[in-house]
C-alpha cells in the first residue's frame, strides 16, 4: 500500500486524531508522521496492523529526539534552520549552472541568464543571514559565559558555534564520546552505514564540524596541531586498516599506504573530536555538569597527556 493510502486508512481508523496525543490530524498527510509500534530494529514494517498516524513532534519526543529549547536557543535553531534552507536552493541552482558549464546539460540562454540572477539573489541572502548568525551569536557571549569561551577560540567562528548550539543537548551527553557518537565521528564512515538500516549520526552538524576542521588547517587555527600530529603520524604508520583503492573497492592495507585523501580526512576528523571534547567538558563544566575523565586518561593511561581546553584558547 503506497505511503499517502496507508496514512489515510488508518487516520480514518483513529477518528482523525493522534495515536499518542488524541489531538486533531491535520487533513493533509504530509503534516504528520508514521510510527510503528514494532520498530524497524526488530523487523516492524510499515503495514496497517504495526502502524499509527502520529503528531510529528509527540513522534520525536517518543524516541527521545525532541529536544525542549529556552527562547534563544529555539531563536538560534530558526535562524540556522533557515540558513541550511537557503543555503540548499543555492547549492542546487549552482549546481545547475555546472552542469550546463560542463556540457553535461543543455540550458536555453533564457533559462541559464534566470539561473545566474538568482545565483545573485541567494549569495545575497546568504550573506544576509550570516550577518545574522554572527550578530546573534556575538550578543549571546555577552551574557553566556559558554558562548564567550567558544568564541574565543582562534578560527571558530559564530556559524559553528550556532551549529553546536542548535544540535548537542550536553545535559545528555554524559561523555566526550557521546558527542562523537552523535555526530557519527565515533568510527570511520564503512563501518557507521549498513545498507536499509538508518543510522550514521548528524550529517548536518558533521558537515558543520568538518568545514570548521578544515578552516583550522588552513587559517593556523588553535586545532592545526593536532591535524598536523595526525597526518605525520599516518603517513609512517604500519598499523592494518581498512581503506578504498582507486576502483572504490574496499580493501585493507597499511596508513602509510592508503591514498592521501584518507590520510588527510582522518586528520580532518581528529580536530573534530578533539574540538568536541573540549566543548563537551567546557561546556558540562560551566553548566556545573559532572565531566568524566578525558578519553587520553581513561583509555590510554598514564603515558597521554590530557591537552586541556585552556591550551587552546577555551577562556572560561
Amino acid at each position: 500500500m503506497a505511503k499517502e493510502a496507508l496514512k489515510k486508512a488508518i487516520t480514518e481508523d483513529q477518528n482523525g486524531a493522534c495515536a499518542l496525543t488524541g489531538t486533531k490530524l491535520p487533513e493533509e498527510t504530509f503534516m504528520y508522521d508514521t510510527d510503528r509500534k514494532k520498530p524497524k530494529a526488530k523487523g516492524g514494517i510499515y503495514v496497517v496492523p504495526n502502524t499509527r498516524c502520529v503528531d510529528p513532534v509527540a513522534h520525536m519526543k517518543r524516541h527521545g529526539t525532541h529536544r525542549e529549547r529556552d527562547e534563544i536557543m529555539d531563536d538560534i535553531k530558526s535562524i540556522m534552520d533557515d540558513r541550511r534552507q537557503v543555503m540548499k536552493l543555492g547549492n542546487g541552482v549552482n549546481n545547475q549552472i555546472m552542469a550546463y558549464s560542463r556540457g553535461t546539460d543543455t540550458l536555453r540562454p533564457d533559462t541559464l541568464e534566470w539561473l545566474n540572477e538568482q545565483k545573485k539573489i541567494y549569495a545575497k541572502e546568504m550573506s544576509k543571514r550570516d550577518r545574522l548568525v554572527t550578530k546573534t551569536i556575538i550578543e549571546l557571549s555577552k551574557v553566556d559565559p559558554f558562548t564567550k569561551a567558544a568564541l574565543g577560540v582562534r578560527s571558530i567562528g559564530p556559524v559553528t558555534i550556532a551549529f553546536c548550539l542548535t544540535y548537542i543537548d550536553l545535559t545528555k551527553a554524559r561523555h566526550a564520546s557521546s558527542l562523537w557518537a552523535y555526530v557519527g565521528l565515533d568510527k570511520p564512515s564503512h563501518e557507521r552505514y549498513t545498507k536499509g538500516v538508518a543510522g550514521g549520526g548528524n550529517k548536518t552538524l558533521r558537515t558543520a564540524l568538518y568545514t570548521m576542521a578544515e578552516s583550522q588547517m588552513k587559517g593556523n587555527g588553535a586545532y592545526r596541531e593536532v591535524y598536523d600530529q595526525v597526518k605525520t603520524r599516518l603517513s609512517i604508520s604500519e598499523k592494518i586498516v581498512k581503506s578504498r583503492n582507486t576502483e572504490g573497492k574496499l580493501i585493507e592495507c597499511m596508513w602509510k599506504n592508503t591514498k592521501p585523501c584518507h590520510r588527510h580526512g582522518a586528520a580532518l576528523r581528529a580536530v573534530c573530536k578533539h574540538f568536541l571534547a573540549d566543548y563537551w567538558f567546557v561546556g558540562r563544566t560551566l553548566a556545573g555538569l559532572e565531566t568524566s575523565a578525558l578519553y587520553p586518561e581513561a583509555i590510554l593511561g598514564g603515558s597521554h597527556r590530557t591537552i586541556m581546553p585552556v591550551e587552546r584558547g577555551w577562556v572560561y
